[in-house]
């Protein structure tokens, strides 16, 4: 078991949000929800590319080669400015940060963190004086200054969470991943402790700052559901405890705008469960991937808001700003006179009325990458660009040679903010390909 949580570890580090969650291996289906380059007819857009500053916080903005890779960590609450990390799966020497305006295109600051790049992507299972090895590490001044940096750049974005690193809000309380232990430090870059024995990730602090979130390796569930939500008071004055209703809750939380609710998706392998039929005594399974929405003060009250009704597996989600909608995409394996099938569903649930209200084949070459609180599906990969008004229920393809990357964000009801390379540019989904 070592060996599989180091493993799962060393890709989740340095992989985008949900890539830490266990799960089965990519399918050949897989490849086509990478994002890919749009090849269409020419269309007129110009995306906002990211200018040369005047003035950068650490490091001097330099020109994106084509070849670099920036994960869209978030948007701001004002939807002005984006969050990016650099990808770096050649060396991974790296922890490359950048704040841009969105409507400007100007990187506004960045920072480059390489004490932080350098402790191991897995930590357990390995020598047994790993742990005072790394500690050794972790106590450095120049590792200190080094999430002091980062907490600087990500502290004022949801949760203030960048990658394996997390700031409260001002700068009170840091949070990181070192390798599969999760460690909290203080405002001088001190670091405290580790919270917790087990494997731990994903740290992200109450918009308070009071209260930090984690993902912790319990062992008391099925694969899929062996993380379950913890929280910590920022100032250690309690130990961690777990909080109900939240295993296997994925990554992509969403923080609504009022600061009092988050939203995630949790998704738990299926188990016999007898409920009431109409004829029959036949039992049927609970549903097994739910949207849910969290608490972000004591005492942290989960809810249910929508389940899918099938035994399959999530392969993706999105959530809009305000938890109002959800698109989750799921495969299900079937075999019908021994010929055995992979079917792919898309369905976009309504979190208000917790009713699925589209359910569909989803076609290959397309991948889920946001939805807005209007119920607006935007889809896109080596399919194109397709846009869902799913109240309307009336589906088009944007005909413009963009690639929209691996997640969006919708800052209102038509514009979608999306990354490319490391430039930030804004789709107006409300617009037709000729306007």
């Amino acid at each position: 078991m070592a060996g599989v949580l180091s493993l799962l570890s060393a890709a989740a580090l340095f992989a985008c949000g949900e890539a830490r969650v266990p799960g089965p291996a990519a399918s050949p289906r897989a490849a086509l929800r990478r994002p890919e380059p749009v090849r269409t007819r020419a269309a007129r857009m110009t995306p906002v590319v990211t200018a040369p500053p005047p003035k950068a916080t650490t490091t001097a903005p330099r020109a994106v080669e084509a070849d670099e890779h920036w994960y869209f960590e978030a948007l701001s609450s004002d939807g002005r400015r984006a969050l990016l990390r650099q990808l770096d799966p050649q060396s991974r020497a790296t922890f490359h940060i950048r704040v841009v305006d969105v409507d400007s295109g100007r990187t506004l600051e960045e920072t480059v963190l390489p004490e932080l790049a350098k402790i191991p992507a897995s930590t357990i299972g390995g020598k047994p004086t790993e742990l005072a090895e790394l500690e050794w590490m972790l106590a450095s001044p120049a590792f200190g200054r080094d999430i002091i940096k980062g907490s600087h750049l990500a502290g004022s974005f949801p949760f203030g969470a960048c990658g394996r690193l997390a700031a409260a809000h001002g700068g009170s309380a840091i949070s990181f991943d070192a390798g599969d232990w999760l460690y909290m430090a203080d405002d001088t870059g001190r670091v405290r402790r580790r919270l917790v024995e087990e494997a731990a990730y994903d740290p992200r602090f109450t918009p308070d700052g009071k209260h930090l979130f984690f993902r912790r390796s319990t062992g008391t569930a099925d694969v899929l559901a062996k993380y379950e939500l913890y929280v910590v008071p920022s100032d250690l004055s309690a130990p961690p405890r777990a909080i109900a209703g939240s295993a296997g809750m994925r990554d992509r939380f969403v923080a609504h705008p009022d600061g009092q609710t988050a939203f995630a998706v949790a998704s738990q392998s299926r188990g016999p469960a007898p409920l009431p039929r109409a004829r029959g005594d036949e039992a049927r399974r609970a549903a097994d991937t739910c949207v849910v929405s969290l608490g972000l003060r004591p005492p942290f009250a989960t809810k249910r808001l929508a389940c899918l009704d099938g035994a399959e597996q999530l392969v993706e989600s999105v959530i809009s700003p305000k938890g109002k909608w959800a698109a989750l995409s799921t495969k299900k394996k079937t075999e019908t006179a021994g010929e055995r099938r992979v079917e792919w569903r898309l369905r976009v649930v309504s979190l208000t009325s917790g009713k699925v209200v589209r359910d569909e084949p989803e076609p290959p070459g397309l991948a889920v990458r946001a939805i807005s609180d209007a119920g607006v599906l935007v889809q896109s990969g080596a399919g194109g660009i397709v846009v869902t008004d799913v109240p309307q229920k009336t589906s088009r393809a944007i005909d413009r040679p963009i690639d929209l990357g691996y997640r969006g964000f919708f800052r209102n009801d038509a514009d979608l903010v999306y990354v490319r390379g490391g430039a930030v540019s804004v789709l107006d989904v409300s617009k037709d390909a000729s306007e």
